[in-house]
């Protein structure tokens, strides 16, 4: 295939029960630039975060020295991804995120920091920024000599990102007035350079209406001021604070992008952003697994080692499996950007919650493993937990993700009947082509009939051959669910988000499947690599299957067999309560 050629969503087609495996093999490989390169990277990380970082100094604190924060930029770490010519260091999506796992395998307070300055905070300059300004901003942003933040969360909007009341009003030399406030803004007191999204007017057949655009606003601008430092339960030395806008005149040439375009500018930002977050949710297994191994390893209790004891074998299996398939599906989805993936959203939404939820399964049972050491402050097991438990929400919440990538995924079967019109109220944070998602309530009952129990994925090494028909009929009765939920639900799905959330899960294991068996085809296939390392991959692959298939089928079932009803019931009645509502003692 060639490195140019525009390719389609796996995740997509997987909601039209199809897989294109030119697409999913071979599994995007380092290329032996990548591996020199990345190796460099990630050895000079280490080095540093070694003799450097301090998580638990940082953690008691609450602070990144300033000294950690100058070493971070003279590596080269501030720029990762920026094209060479504006001074930094030109990494693709798979060197990008190998080598931010590395950072973040180390802390996740630094890797916050980086990430909110790069994955998102100058993202939008990245993406939609014309030369002059990509000249005038981005080698200060690469270099560490400024940094950056993403202002779009307000005490009133959340995943609800359309709903900002941060406004910028035109004035007649052609600037633009900007007041209101965000929240929750990592690096706000530390950045100079803010990516700020406001509500403007535009006339549209007459009348005004309310879009949103995105400015460039920089701190020494009178009128920009900042909140208190935030107390967090976890990657406490980042910083997080409220970002206060009076009245800041903003210059005509500080505006990113076309104007009423900002919340596709947003949402693009945070697609990519979700990439890293994924990527550096590896880091972070690797590390709390190496962690439990060490202490499993060391660990005698009658008169033998802890890892000879079955429940202990299960959990280091698991998590080791765990870390495979995020793995896998993490570099799957870079190397099909880095071939020509343009809309990436719904691999990279599968990612963030894939990983995250992963990762906090991992940190939950390593401290399981090291018992009553990993409650106590003195070991890392405690920090670790609560610096993990920000990536289940930070990013787009997985609830809000789990909506988004189900009814993005149905929209594209949905695209091929007539639009029943309009549809309103539907949350912002789904991004924009849910905003006018049209169905049928009748869909017609021959536009998909992909049971296809002799498909397979002829591709995949032949050890595979059982898992292979396994996926094949699973995506069948994936395909059949997306064209049943559409006939029983029309437009209304838009509101029922149990069967939102079973699409998403299912579309999410289809996805595991794809990626870890292609990986370790790949493997399998290689002559370079020893049988024993081959081995170790194909038990980890089997077991990543067998739990994807089991998710996958928990789910398919209650699409059809479930307690909705009883569930809504009684988070109703606990509503009316306001709470649990009963007492043993009158009942």
């Amino acid at each position: 295939m060639s490195q140019k050629e525009e390719i389609d969503s796996v995740v997509g087609g997987l909601f039209y029960g199809e897989v294109d495996e030119d697409v999913v093999f071979p599994f995007p490989h380092f290329t032996q630039e990548q591996v020199e390169v990345g190796k460099e990277f990630c050895e000079a990380v280490k080095r540093f975060a070694t003799d450097n970082i301090d998580g638990e100094k940082m953690d008691h604190e609450a602070v990144i020295p300033e000294e950690v924060i100058k070493g971070l930029a003279e590596l080269g770490l501030c720029g990762l991804g920026v094209e060479e010519e504006h001074g930094g260091m030109g990494l693709d999506y798979t060197l990008y995120s190998r080598v931010f796992a590395e950072i973040a395998s180390f802390d996740g307070s630094t890797a916050t920091f980086l990430g909110a300055h790069q994955s998102i905070g100058y993202r939008a300059l990245m993406n939609e920024g014309t030369d002059e300004q990509k000249k005038k901003w981005l080698p200060s942003l690469a270099s560490g000599e400024k940094f950056a933040a993403f202002c779009l969360t307000e005490p009133g909007s959340g995943s609800d990102a359309y709903s900002i009341k941060t406004k910028a009003t035109k004035n007649d030399d052609g600037s633009y007035t900007l007041t209101g406030q965000k929240l929750w803004i990592t690096n706000a007191g530390l950045a100079e350079f803010y990516s700020v999204f406001a509500k403007t007017d535009h006339v549209i057949d007459g009348k005004t209406v309310e879009k949103i655009s995105c400015f460039i606003v920089e701190k020494s601008m009178e009128g920009v001021s900042f909140g208190e430092k935030e107390n967090k339960m976890g990657i406490r030395a980042s910083e997080t604070r409220a970002v206060y806008f009076d009245s800041v005149t903003i210059p005509e040439e500080n505006i990113l992008g076309e104007l009423g375009k900002g919340f596709k500018i947003a949402m693009n930002v945070l697609n990519s952003g979700r990439l890293s977050l994924g990527a550096g949710c590896v880091g972070g297994m690797k590390t709390i697994l190496s962690l439990a191994t060490e202490h499993a390893v060391g660990r005698k209790q009658f008169g033998k080692s802890i890892t000879e004891f079955g429940l202990i074998q299960e959990k280091l299996a698991t998590m080791s499996a765990l870390i495979y398939a995020t793995e896998s599906v993490v570099y799957m989805t870079t190397g099909n950007m880095c071939k020509g993936l343009k809309d990436y959203y719904l691999e990279t939404a599968v990612c963030k919650i894939f990983g995250s939820e992963c990762l906090w399964e991992v940190v939950d049972t390593g401290l399981q493993i090291a018992a009553g050491n990993g409650y106590m402050k003195e070991y890392p097991y405690e920090r670790l937990m609560r610096d993990c438990r920000i990536n289940l929400i930070f990013e787009g919440t997985n609830e809000i993700l789990r909506c988004f990538l189900a009814l993005s995924g149905i929209r594209g079967p949905s695209d091929k009947l007539k639009e029943l019109g309009k549809i309103s109220n539907v949350s912002a944070a789904l991004e924009d082509p849910i905003k006018s998602l049209g169905v049928l309530t009748d869909f017609a009952k021959n536009r998909i009939t992909k049971m296809m129990p002799t498909r397979s994925l002829s591709r995949a090494h032949p050890r595979f051959e059982d898992w292979a028909s396994e996926f094949s009929s699973m995506l069948g009765g994936f395909s059949i669910q997306v064209e049943n939920t559409l006939m029983k639900y029309g437009k209304g799905i838009i509101e029922n988000e149990y069967p939102q959330k079973r699409l998403a899960n299912m579309s999410i294991q289809l996805y595991v499947f794809l990626a870890v068996i292609s990986r370790t085809t790949s493997i399998l296939n290689d002559e370079k690599i020893d049988d024993e390392q081959k081995e170790y991959c194909f038990n980890l692959a089997q077991h990543s299957l067998r739990r994807a298939k089991h998710e996958f089928i928990s789910n398919l079932k209650e699409m059809s067999k479930n307690i909705d009803k009883i569930e809504t019931a009684i988070s109703d009645q606990v509503a009316k309560n306001g709470g649990y509502g009963l007492d043993i003692i009158d009942f």
